[in-house]
């Protein structure tokens, strides 16, 4: 209460002072923090990974970034303003003292509520000065001095800040990040509740990091599956007295969802990277959210798992355990520390109760990670009544490795090696600030080939297209994928690819970029177009070309680029006129062309500036034939 309190007087402070300032100083200054808010909470992230966490204390990133991003902008823009407008106003002193009060409120929540949301992402664990938005963590399930204690209420509605002055900043900041902050991804379709993150990620003891570096996780797979389970453990004979095997055998209590809603379990591998300084995997499952799109919702949402997989190994059942009756209590496991079974390398299954026709967009885990999810192509539930299926094997070879990427090696050389680029795609290792590159490679899927990815019959043509025999010279094309078998068009099957070049056709996967900045140099690169492949002799090659297949409208698109005549220059590539760039988010191919010498060894891609990281390609063994 005594938090709730500091900040209500907080903000009813620098409402008045704002007040007294009068209408002009209020505006400019309401205007300043509406700027400062948005920005910083856009950049905030990428700051923290990027800056902070690698250099200092990774639990505090978060709330360090936001706090410098928002107030030194907004104390220097300030002074700015006071030195060049030195001259308010004159304005009736009714109209001063209540117009400057409205924009001194509208300052105020943002104020508040920026260094609200910072003080709440500091690692303070349980409470901060006796508040807490959830219950913490309580793993505490004996009775101490006769005294049971009580399992935490999971379904409590969140005690909120009075007027929530956290929200209303997080809420500014999101819709301006969708508008005339906006880059390729706005923040809110990364945070679809920010502030609730914040509360279900440090609401766990301090032993429990908060904090894991991109990358550190990986989808495996997603179920359906029919039940969860309340589990009651077994019952010793020592307990009654006896000795020898259990008198009374566990039992599991199978729970269907709720009506209008299923179970989806995703199964994520937890990387080393998100080892704690012990080296240890320890969570608690509000650390896991799953965002997505409801079914007739126009906005994201999140939510937390219910049920993980029976630590049990020994049982040839695999069920998913939502609550622990121990105690007399119904003890929910989101409200337990956890750590990955010992047999399943480092992988878990989470589960989560989804209404039903829910589109998932990607999982995160603690700050830091996300991985991205799709229901597509999902497994069938399975029947409970038989065992488990054997823990997927590991691979456990590092990237970049002949060993990790020999697994067919003339699909790489010359024809063609499709899928799911957020599946089975897995992106070179490129350092930190890799995603403000908006692009990067797939692993073993590039090769040199003059085939287009299917034969073109039914097509338009989009720019001067020049079509010799069932060759492409140059222009734009698209079609429809569908209408590719019974097309009337004249058949335009390969590139037509000048006698002393080899065209490399590079596979590749959009990033989803999470900051201001990150979307600010995503927009710079998809525009310009600087794509550039490296050889091992220090020539580069530019983008003469590319090629996507994707979903528009329902229905697959098959869109083509390529200007043979134009390599080596810039601007000859544009954008895509079809497919737009959020059709590139599941199930879809983006290749991109190079014409390079032959006999050159191809070692690195990059989107050019000092800002990326090249791709490391050495392990890809790209050799342009002779």
């Amino acid at each position: 209460m005594v938090f709730k309190l500091l900040f209500l007087i907080l903000l009813v402070g620098v409402a008045f002072l704002q007040s007294t300032q009068g209408l002009f100083s209020a505006l400019i200054m309401m205007v300043l923090t509406i700027c400062c808010a948005a920005g910083a909470i856009g950049t905030h992230e990428w700051i923290a990974v990027n800056w902070v966490a690698p250099y200092l204390n990774p639990e505090y990133a978060y709330a360090v970034s936001l706090a410098v991003a928002f107030g030194i902008p907004l104390v220097l823009f300030r002074l700015v303003a006071d030195k060049t407008i030195t001259r308010a106003c004159l304005l009736p002193v009714w109209v001063d003292r209540i117009g400057g009060g409205l924009c001194g409120l509208v300052t105020a929540f943002l104020v508040v509520g920026v260094m609200s949301h910072a003080v709440q992402n500091l690692p303070f664990g349980s409470s901060i000065i006796g508040y807490a938005r959830v219950d913490a963590t309580n793993t505490i399930t004996e009775a101490i001095d006769g005294v049971k204690p009580t399992p935490p209420d999971i379904t409590a509605p969140l005690n909120e800040l009075i007027l929530s002055p956290d929200r209303v900043a997080l809420s500014v900041g999101s819709m301006m990040s969708a508008g005339v902050f906006s880059g390729g991804r706005s923040f809110f379709e990364d945070h679809a509740d920010s502030a609730q993150t914040s509360a279900w990620n440090n609401a766990v003891p301090s032993q429990v990091t908060r904090y894991v570096p991109p990358g550190s996780i990986s989808v495996v797979k997603t179920q359906l599956v029919p039940f969860v389970y309340d589990y009651e453990p077994a019952i010793q004979n020592t307990q009654r007295g006896g000795a020898g095997s259990n008198a009374v055998p566990a039992s599991y209590d199978p729970i269907e969802p709720a009506s209008g809603s299923e179970f989806h379990m995703v199964r994520v591998k937890l990387r080393d990277a998100a080892r704690d300084k012990n080296s240890s995997h320890i969570f608690s499952l509000r650390q896991f959210r799953l965002v997505g799109q409801e079914p007739q919702a126009s906005h994201l949402t999140q939510y937390l798992p219910v049920a993980i997989q029976d630590a049990d190994a020994t049982q040839t059942i695999n069920r998913h355990i939502r609550r622990k009756k121990i105690n007399g209590g119904n003890w929910p496991v989101i409200n337990e520390l956890l750590s990955p079974r010992a047999d399943n390398k480092n992988e878990i299954e989470v589960v989560f109760e989804l209404p039903i026709g829910f589109q998932p967009s990607h999982i995160a885990y603690k700050r830091g990670a996300f991985a991205d999810v799709s229901f597509s192509g999902e497994a069938a539930a399975e029947d409970p009544e038989q065992p488990a299926a054997a823990a997927p094997p590991v691979n456990t070879t590092p990237p970049n490795t002949p060993e990790a990427n020999d697994d067919d090696s003339s699909n790489r050389r010359g024809r063609r090696k499709r899928g799911d680029n957020t599946s089975d795609a897995t992106a070179p290792n490129s350092g930190r600030g890799g995603n403000i590159r908006g692009i990067t490679t797939n692993q073993g899927k590039s090769f040199f080939g003059n085939d287009l990815p299917m034969t073109l019959t039914a097509y338009r043509k989009l720019n001067n297209v020049e079509i010799s025999g069932s060759q492409m010279a140059n222009g734009h094309l698209a079609g429809v994928v569908r209408d590719q078998d019974g097309g009337t068009q004249p058949e335009v099957k390969s590139f037509d690819v000048p006698d002393d070049k080899r065209l490399l056709q590079l596979n590749t996967t959009r990033l989803q970029t999470r900051s201001g900045l990150g979307k600010a140099l995503d927009f710079a690169s998809r525009t310009i177009q600087n794509y550039l492949v490296e050889d091992d002799r220090g020539n580069k090659y530019k983008i003469c070309g590319k090629y996507a297949i994707a979903t528009v409208n329902g229905q697959q698109m098959v869109e083509v680029q390529y200007f043979k005549d134009q390599a080596g220059t810039i601007g000859g590539v544009g954008k895509f006129d079809k497919i737009k760039d959020d059709h590139l988010k599941k199930n879809y191919e983006l290749v991109l062309l190079f014409l390079v010498e032959p006999g050159a060894k191809i070692v690195s891609f990059t989107t050019g500036g000092a800002a990326t990281r090249a791709d490391d390609l050495r392990g890809e063994d790209l050799i342009a034939p002779e």
